[in-house]
Protein backbone atom coordinates (compact mmCIF):
# COMPACT_ATOMS: atom_id res chain seq x y z
CA UNK A 1 0.00 0.00 0.00
CA UNK A 2 2.84 2.35 0.86
CA UNK A 3 4.49 1.75 -2.51
CA UNK A 4 1.23 2.54 -4.25
CA UNK A 5 0.88 5.83 -2.39
CA UNK A 6 4.47 6.79 -3.25
CA UNK A 7 4.03 5.92 -6.93
CA UNK A 8 0.70 7.74 -7.24
CA UNK A 9 2.18 11.31 -7.40
CA UNK A 10 4.72 10.17 -9.99
CA UNK A 11 2.08 8.70 -12.27
CA UNK A 12 -0.32 11.60 -11.75
CA UNK A 13 2.42 14.09 -12.65
CA UNK A 14 2.73 12.85 -16.24
CA UNK A 15 -0.20 14.93 -17.46
CA UNK A 16 0.99 17.91 -15.43
CA UNK A 17 4.40 17.78 -17.13
CA UNK A 18 2.76 17.77 -20.55
CA UNK A 19 0.60 20.76 -19.66
CA UNK A 20 3.48 22.77 -18.17
CA UNK A 21 5.83 22.15 -21.09
CA UNK A 22 3.14 22.93 -23.67
CA UNK A 23 3.50 19.57 -25.41
CA UNK A 24 -0.21 18.82 -25.05
CA UNK A 25 -1.09 22.25 -26.43
CA UNK A 26 0.97 21.70 -29.59
CA UNK A 27 -0.45 18.22 -30.08
CA UNK A 28 -4.00 19.55 -29.72
CA UNK A 29 -3.30 22.34 -32.21
CA UNK A 30 -2.08 19.68 -34.64
CA UNK A 31 -5.33 17.77 -34.12
CA UNK A 32 -7.32 20.91 -34.94
CA UNK A 33 -5.24 21.60 -38.04
CA UNK A 34 -5.72 18.03 -39.25
CA UNK A 35 -9.48 18.31 -38.73
CA UNK A 36 -9.61 21.50 -40.81
CA UNK A 37 -7.43 20.04 -43.55
CA UNK A 38 -9.75 17.07 -43.91
CA UNK A 39 -12.85 19.26 -43.91
CA UNK A 40 -14.20 18.23 -40.52
CA UNK A 41 -16.19 20.74 -38.51
CA UNK A 42 -15.02 21.97 -35.13
CA UNK A 43 -17.87 20.18 -33.38
CA UNK A 44 -16.96 16.87 -34.98
CA UNK A 45 -13.33 17.43 -34.06
CA UNK A 46 -14.28 18.13 -30.43
CA UNK A 47 -16.42 14.96 -30.34
CA UNK A 48 -13.64 12.84 -31.84
CA UNK A 49 -11.08 14.14 -29.31
CA UNK A 50 -12.85 14.62 -25.97
CA UNK A 51 -9.62 14.58 -23.93
CA UNK A 52 -7.96 17.34 -25.94
CA UNK A 53 -8.29 20.99 -24.97
CA UNK A 54 -10.96 22.69 -27.05
CA UNK A 55 -9.13 26.03 -27.09
CA UNK A 56 -6.02 24.42 -28.57
CA UNK A 57 -8.04 22.49 -31.13
CA UNK A 58 -9.79 25.69 -32.17
CA UNK A 59 -6.47 27.56 -32.45
CA UNK A 60 -5.03 24.85 -34.72
CA UNK A 61 -8.22 24.67 -36.78
CA UNK A 62 -8.26 28.46 -37.23
CA UNK A 63 -4.56 28.64 -38.20
CA UNK A 64 -5.02 25.90 -40.79
CA UNK A 65 -8.16 27.61 -42.13
CA UNK A 66 -6.25 30.89 -42.60
CA UNK A 67 -3.36 29.04 -44.25
CA UNK A 68 -5.66 27.16 -46.63
CA UNK A 69 -7.57 30.32 -47.59
CA UNK A 70 -4.36 32.28 -48.13
CA UNK A 71 -2.85 29.57 -50.35
CA UNK A 72 -6.15 28.58 -52.01
CA UNK A 73 -5.91 24.94 -50.91
CA UNK A 74 -8.78 22.46 -51.04
CA UNK A 75 -9.67 20.07 -48.26
CA UNK A 76 -8.39 16.52 -48.37
CA UNK A 77 -10.58 13.46 -48.04
CA UNK A 78 -10.59 12.30 -44.41
CA UNK A 79 -9.21 8.84 -43.71
CA UNK A 80 -11.78 6.05 -43.53
CA UNK A 81 -13.21 5.27 -40.10
CA UNK A 82 -11.97 2.05 -38.54
CA UNK A 83 -14.49 -0.82 -38.81
CA UNK A 84 -17.54 1.40 -39.06
CA UNK A 85 -16.69 3.33 -35.89
CA UNK A 86 -18.15 6.83 -36.01
CA UNK A 87 -18.64 9.69 -33.61
CA UNK A 88 -22.42 9.40 -33.37
CA UNK A 89 -22.51 5.60 -33.55
CA UNK A 90 -24.39 5.62 -36.87
CA UNK A 91 -22.65 4.22 -39.90
CA UNK A 92 -22.10 6.87 -42.56
CA UNK A 93 -23.97 6.59 -45.84
CA UNK A 94 -21.52 6.37 -48.68
CA UNK A 95 -22.80 8.12 -51.77
CA UNK A 96 -22.00 6.40 -55.02
CA UNK A 97 -20.91 8.61 -57.89
CA UNK A 98 -23.16 8.66 -60.97
CA UNK A 99 -22.31 6.04 -63.57
CA UNK A 100 -21.37 8.45 -66.34
CA UNK A 101 -20.16 11.88 -65.41
CA UNK A 102 -18.47 13.96 -68.03
CA UNK A 103 -16.70 17.03 -66.86
CA UNK A 104 -16.44 20.06 -69.08
CA UNK A 105 -12.90 21.19 -69.84
CA UNK A 106 -11.74 24.22 -67.87
CA UNK A 107 -12.67 27.52 -69.48
CA UNK A 108 -9.16 28.92 -69.14
CA UNK A 109 -5.90 27.11 -68.56
CA UNK A 110 -4.45 27.53 -65.07
CA UNK A 111 -1.87 30.22 -64.59
CA UNK A 112 -1.58 33.80 -65.68
CA UNK A 113 -3.39 34.85 -68.84
CA UNK A 114 -1.28 36.24 -71.68
CA UNK A 115 -1.86 39.93 -72.36
CA UNK A 116 -2.86 41.23 -75.73
CA UNK A 117 -0.66 43.85 -77.37
CA UNK A 118 -3.15 46.61 -76.56
CA UNK A 119 -3.36 45.60 -72.89
CA UNK A 120 0.41 45.46 -72.60
CA UNK A 121 0.77 48.90 -74.22
CA UNK A 122 -1.77 50.40 -71.81
CA UNK A 123 0.02 48.93 -68.80
CA UNK A 124 3.46 49.98 -70.05
CA UNK A 125 2.30 53.57 -70.67
CA UNK A 126 1.61 54.10 -66.97
CA UNK A 127 4.32 51.84 -65.55
CA UNK A 128 6.93 53.82 -63.58
CA UNK A 129 9.55 51.10 -64.05
CA UNK A 130 9.25 51.28 -67.84
CA UNK A 131 9.50 55.07 -67.69
CA UNK A 132 12.59 54.84 -65.48
CA UNK A 133 14.30 52.39 -67.84
CA UNK A 134 13.51 54.55 -70.87
CA UNK A 135 14.76 57.73 -69.19
CA UNK A 136 17.97 55.98 -68.10
CA UNK A 137 18.57 54.74 -71.65
CA UNK A 138 17.97 58.22 -73.05
CA UNK A 139 20.29 59.79 -70.50
CA UNK A 140 23.01 57.31 -71.33
CA UNK A 141 22.73 58.06 -75.03
CA UNK A 142 22.58 61.82 -74.39
CA UNK A 143 19.15 61.94 -75.99
CA UNK A 144 16.99 63.92 -73.53
CA UNK A 145 14.26 64.83 -76.03
CA UNK A 146 10.64 64.18 -75.20
CA UNK A 147 8.67 61.98 -77.52
CA UNK A 148 8.63 58.47 -78.88
CA UNK A 149 11.50 56.13 -78.13
CA UNK A 150 13.69 55.01 -80.99
CA UNK A 151 13.67 51.44 -82.21
CA UNK A 152 17.03 50.79 -80.52
CA UNK A 153 15.59 52.01 -77.20
CA UNK A 154 12.61 49.74 -77.56
CA UNK A 155 14.82 46.73 -78.31
CA UNK A 156 17.03 47.51 -75.31
CA UNK A 157 13.94 47.87 -73.10
CA UNK A 158 12.68 44.49 -74.30
CA UNK A 159 16.06 42.91 -73.47
CA UNK A 160 16.03 44.43 -69.97
CA UNK A 161 12.49 43.19 -69.32
CA UNK A 162 13.33 39.66 -70.50
CA UNK A 163 16.44 39.66 -68.31
CA UNK A 164 14.43 40.71 -65.26
CA UNK A 165 11.83 38.02 -65.96
CA UNK A 166 14.52 35.35 -66.16
CA UNK A 167 15.97 36.45 -62.81
CA UNK A 168 12.64 36.68 -60.96
CA UNK A 169 11.78 33.61 -58.83
CA UNK A 170 8.21 33.34 -60.19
Amino acid sequence: MRVFLLALPLVAGCNWIGNVTGLNDDANKAIGAACRQTGRSLEECFLRNPDAGQASIYAGWREMNEYMVRNKLDTMAPPADKAGKTVSGVKPIVAKPPATVQMAPPAQPPGPRALTTEEADKQAANDPQVKAVLSAMRARAGNEQKGAATEADQERLLEVIKEVQRQSPS
